[in-house]
């Protein structure tokens, strides 16, 4: 999704450029032969601002564009060119050429962005049932991964993390316990503690997972958060020891929605924890597990708005990427 500074940023450039080809084109004479050569210069750039505004904002967009500099144009080919009919057909030819060049694109343009779109939603679909499909493998942390992505996004968007990264912390979140598919089912479902051999067996699906998406293009951003984890802030994570900063934000803001989701979920092992007693667990490993900053910025969420992403995965609405 386009964020607001790039559209503004958008808008002012094409704004701009249409109204220097405008301003040019009238204020340059035309009596003159070298002056008259630089004039049809300038006419020939009024094409450019519907194809740049179809390639930005569509059909829609190339409509207004083109609507606008074809009534500045009409003025200039009638005040101009008086009484001189065939450059003024000449003109009008060139003004349908305008609208030709505006709306074809725009179509197309606008064509393109639905395809791309059900294109994601069928990645979204396919990512979706992967994870689905994992999380009921492990029969008590169904709908984990969408839960925790969720929640993931919640604290990026607080945290004033920008549009086009949230994507790819989202499926980070989703996609986080990919790896696991490389876990043997006698481990995964271990009723009981796991040795030492089988942690060093469970503690490698990060590196898995990432071995698993960093192959995809689309996937790679996602496929760093996936191999972090289970990182902590302090260092004594798994599977690379990093710390601090090392760690990719997305995995940061993970490991807090991660822990959140596990204390706040039933288990075989024990009930769910309250909100408070789960926030005071979560706050207690800040500096340590969690980045200081992420806790700030948890502890500034609403019980509410926790509990509402919850109910709305009880209910069976998957949400979207």
């Amino acid at each position: 999704m386009m964020n607001i500074a790039g559209d503004k940023g958008k808008k002012a450039a094409l704004l701009l450029f249409v109204l220097f080809v405008t301003a040019a084109h009238f204020l340059i004479p035309t009596e003159q032969h070298d002056y008259h050569r630089i004039h049809i210069i300038f006419r020939k750039l009024y094409y450019l601002p519907p194809v740049v505004a179809a390639a930005w904002y569509g059909l829609r967009g190339a409509v207004y564009t083109t609507a606008f500099i074809s009534a500045v144009f009409s003025v200039h080919a009638f005040l101009d060119w008086p009484g001189n009919y065939m450059e003024q057909a000449n003109q009008i030819g060139e003004l349908v050429s305008f609208w030709v060049v505006g709306l074809v694109p725009g179509y197309l343009f606008d064509r393109q962005r639905l395809l791309m779109a059900r294109l994601a939603k069928a990645n979204e679909e396919t990512y979706l049932a992967l994870v689905s499909s994992l999380d009921m493998r492990e029969k008590n942390t169904r709908l984990h991964s969408q839960r925790v992505r969720d929640y993931t996004l919640l604290l990026a968007d607080r945290f004033g993390v920008a549009e086009e990264k949230k994507r790819a912390i989202g499926l980070g979140a989703l996609l986080h316990d990919v790896g696991k598919i490389a876990v043997s089912d006698r481990i995964l479902l271990k009723p009981g503690k796991l040795s030492d051999e089988e942690w060093t067996e469970m503690r490698k699906h990060p590196a898995e997972g990432y071995r698993l998406l960093i192959r995809i293009s689309s996937l790679q951003e996602a496929a760093e958060i996936v191999h972090a984890h289970h990182e902590h802030f302090d260092g004594t994570g798994y599977p690379n020891g990093l710390k601090e900063e090392e760690i990719p934000l997305g995995a940061r803001l993970f490991a807090v929605a991660d822990v959140f989701d596990a204390l706040t979920c039933d288990r075989p092992y024990r009930t769910a924890a309250s909100y408070e007693e789960a926030a005071r667990i979560i706050r207690e490993k800040s500096g340590t597990y969690f980045e200081p900053a992420v806790i700030k910025v948890f502890e500034g969420i609403q019980p509410a708005e926790w509990e509402a992403i919850r109910k709305r995965h009880a209910a069976g609405d998957n949400g979207s990427l």
